[in-house]
């Protein structure tokens, strides 16, 4: 097995694979996005997914993370974890869901060889939930983070929490010293242009503003392994918990950037902020194996340009339709 590297050297090991643009939530910032794009019965079979995976493993890729859309809403999810557990080289199994339905499932997904967990959960304030996502649905995914991290399965729960202004940031603090009382990392994500957002500095709320009002003394964490991402980690003396900011707005995290991406459709990203992927269905239409995708994916992506140059581009030149991209 040899190491994927782009042009610009930067060592690929991790791969975000969308499974469905279908959620059962109706966030603004994301399901408004959907209106005018197709239902999604273009999405890849998940025996297909499987396929792409094994060659993502042999080109260097040890880590999968399963998004969406809402992917425990993809029938045949529990299976799809187990397969993709047992392939030579994936070592992490991740999942970022928005925790409607988590909680009776998660025996199963953590058996199959879930190893790494994302809930999305915007407020702790029930109203605010309902308001924000369409459904009364706070109690059930608040229920899931508690369960999660009792199970004893996962290092820490992320929770990912996107601020915007006149909607959750007056929760911040309140938010914060939550997760720092648990065995959670809270992760400030910045609000980021897409097909659809309503995205705007009115609405915007950066990182240097959101630890203003944490208003503690953050102490820097160094990460390592599968942690080395594009989040930047903070922990307070004494406290259980963590908190890490994605400010891909703010700040420009492309040089050290890991990872690609599988879109629900099956086309190989770069970067969320690039419209040039690679459309990988042919290839799978056409019964190829694991050796002639792998090689396909190690040529597109080391083609110039396929990734973006570290502060090339401003991050609004292109804006992704999230559901299908997976974020």
């Amino acid at each position: 097995m040899r190491s994927l590297i782009d042009p610009l050297g930067r060592r690929i090991t991790y791969a975000r694979v969308s499974l469905t643009e279908q959620c059962n939530l109706r966030c603004g910032y994301c399901y408004d996005s959907a209106k005018g794009h197709p239902s999604g019965s273009d999405q890849l079979s998940l025996s297909d997914t499987v396929r792409l995976i094994r060659a993502l493993a042999a080109v260097g890729i040890t880590k999968i993370r399963f998004t969406g859309g809402e992917p425990l809403v993809r029938p045949g999810i529990v299976d799809l974890i187990r397969h993709a557990s047992r392939i030579k080289g994936i070592h992490t199994i991740a999942l970022t869901t928005n925790g409607l339905v988590l909680e009776p499932m998660l025996p199963e997904l953590v058996k199959a060889g879930l190893n790494r967990l994302n809930i999305s959960l915007d407020t702790l304030d029930r109203a605010v939930f309902k308001r924000i996502t369409g459904v009364d649905g706070f109690d059930r995914v608040y229920s899931a983070i508690v369960s999660a991290e009792q199970s004893g399965a996962f290092e820490r729960v992320k929770v990912n929490t996107v601020i915007m202004r006149g909607s959750s940031d007056g929760e911040v603090r309140r938010f914060a010293l939550w997760a720092l009382a648990r065995k959670v990392d809270l992760r400030f994500i910045e609000f980021m242009p897409a097909q659809g957002s309503k995205w705007g500095r009115a609405l915007f709320v950066g990182e240097d503003e959101i630890k203003s009002r944490i208003g503690l003394d953050l102490i820097p964490q160094s990460m390592e392994g599968d942690d080395a991402g594009p989040a930047t980690s903070y922990s307070v003396t004494g406290a259980t918990g963590r908190i890490s900011f994605i400010s891909a707005v703010s700040q420009c995290f492309c040089g050290s950037c890991n990872r690609v991406r599988i879109t629900s459709t099956g086309q190989l990203m770069g970067c969320l902020f690039l419209n040039n992927g690679s459309d990988l269905t042919e290839l799978l239409a056409d019964g190829a194996g694991t050796d002639e995708i792998a090689r396909h994916i190690r040529t597109v992506v080391s083609s110039p340009g396929f990734r973006r140059m570290p502060r090339e581009t401003h991050i609004r030149t292109f804006n992704p339709f999230m559901r299908r991209v997976g974020g």
